[in-house]
């Protein structure tokens, strides 16, 4: 309804030149990070072509591409990367939670390239639990929120400041393909393309434990022209797939906004400790023109989450949602101004800079059982508009609540209050129909 077709991306192609990382000393059980980095190195200048991981077992630090290179994973290919600090300086310009910064670099990065390309079926291990405990010390996260000095001067790669590296990070590229690969244990978020133009990320399997914090399985952040599809988030310790466009005054600074991405025929198989397709908390450079169609979930606290709080500004717009279904979850739909969960991320000047959400329409929504049905949460002086919801059905605890909406549509909204849904087998039903 609100979303606008664009010219989705296509592959990239790269010369028939193949090279091998054990022609380059790659020894199975010992460290071959120099050797598929010379790899690259070598073929990138020779014009591009396929650096190939073959099967075994392999260890790594951190791997960085380069343009018209496809580093690819032969099935039965595993490799291990370090957990090991040390084995990822040094520093690179990097994209913590939406803000800029100096930091540790990624397990797989990439920077300013042109035609690039992880893919094939191996599965690569980020060796998370050493790093999830980092999660505990918010010395560098809390100081970063509000770092306001040249991005060059926010070096964060240090054991005290302790950010986590990101699985595979790809900054201001353009004609990007993650494809294929299983992705494990991450140290933070998984797939991250940033300020890119044409990415694609197709048949990626990604599983983190519940319990690895802050594990969001594909983000795209402030892309422009991006493909999600296909993909499989088994678990993971926060959202499955995420839309973000950075974090308050750094994101206006750099203003790139995340626009016209479509997310299809993905899906989850275990439990998410957050949501199946979210938006936010970190949009402020905008989000807009959005199309996430036939996704189903398994068991994640929201399917649909809009998330956003006072002193993000930002506008999210012209959002559809079509064809998904949640079997059971805290919450069904949520749409809320009410983020809380950074205290320090609190804004230093209340009310002046108010989010808006504004056309968005979800159609053909099931969720089996949630706690809280349709939930569109505003806040004082904030804008939440025009929002449709067609052919909605639920069973939930609680099911509907609306604060401050200025136009909303409701058809063939059925919504059945269950007590204890979301939480344990359901017993009594109250059905609750909401026509046009």
């Amino acid at each position: 309804m609100f979303f606008k077709q664009f010219k989705l991306p296509t592959d990239p192609v790269f010369r028939a030149e193949s090279v091998d990382i054990r022609d380059f000393g790659a020894e199975e059980g010992a460290f071959a990070t120099s050797a598929i980095n010379a790899a690259i190195d070598f073929l990138s200048e020779r014009g591009g072509g396929r650096v190939v991981v073959p099967r075994g077992r392999w260890l790594s630090g951190a791997i960085h591409l380069k343009s018209n290179i496809n580093l690819h994973f032969e099935e039965g290919s595993f490799v291990q990367f370090s957990a090991n600090p040390e084995d990822y300086l040094p520093a690179v310009f990097t994209m913590y939670e939406g803000i800029r910064c100096i930091n540790y670099s990624p397990l797989i990065y990439g920077r300013g390239l042109e035609n690039i390309a992880v893919t094939g079926k191996g599965i690569l291990d980020g060796n998370g639990p050493i790093w999830w405990s980092w999660a505990k010390n918010l010395n560098g996260r809390d100081i970063l929120y509000f770092d306001r000095r040249p991005v060059e001067e926010r070096v964060y790669g240090t054991p005290e400041l302790a950010l986590r590296p990101m699985f595979l990070q790809i900054l201001e590229s353009k004609n990007v393909l993650i494809e294929g690969i299983t992705l494990n244990n991450s140290p933070c978020w998984t797939v991250h393309p940033v300020f890119c133009e044409d990415v694609t990320v197709r048949g990626v399997t990604i599983e983190n434990p519940t319990v690895s914090p802050n594990t969001d399985g594909v983000n795209i952040e402030s892309c422009n022209r991006a493909l999600v599809e296909d993909c499989t988030v088994v678990m993971t310790g926060d959202d499955m797939f995420c839309l973000k466009a950075g974090r308050n005054e750094d994101a206006w600074e750099v203003g790139i906004p995340c626009e016209n991405v479509v997310i299809r025929n993905c899906r989850s198989i275990g439990p998410s400790s957050s949501g199946g397709v979210v938006i936010g908390s970190e949009m402020s450079a905008d989000v807009r023109n959005i199309l996430v169609e036939n996704c189903d979930f398994a068991h994640n606290a929201n399917c649909i989450r809009i998330k956003a709080k006072d002193g993000r500004g930002g506008v999210v717009e012209n959002i559809d949602y079509k064809n998904l279904r949640l079997k059971k979850g805290s919450r069904g739909i949520n749409l809320s101004f009410r983020y809380s969960c950074e205290a320090i991320d609190d804004p230093l000047e209340p009310g002046k800079y108010l989010p808006t959400i504004r056309n968005i329409y979800c159609e053909n929504i099931i969720c089996d059982s949630v706690s809280s049905g349709l939930t569109l949460d505003n806040i004082p002086g904030a804008v939440m508009e025009n929002l449709h919801f067609k052919n909605i059905t639920m069973t939930a605890g609680a099911c509907m609540t609306v604060d401050s909406v200025d136009g909303l549509y409701l058809d063939n909204v059925n919504l059945t209050e269950q007590i204890d849904a979301g939480q344990a087998p359901l017993d009594s039903e109250l059905a609750v129909i909401y026509g046009e």
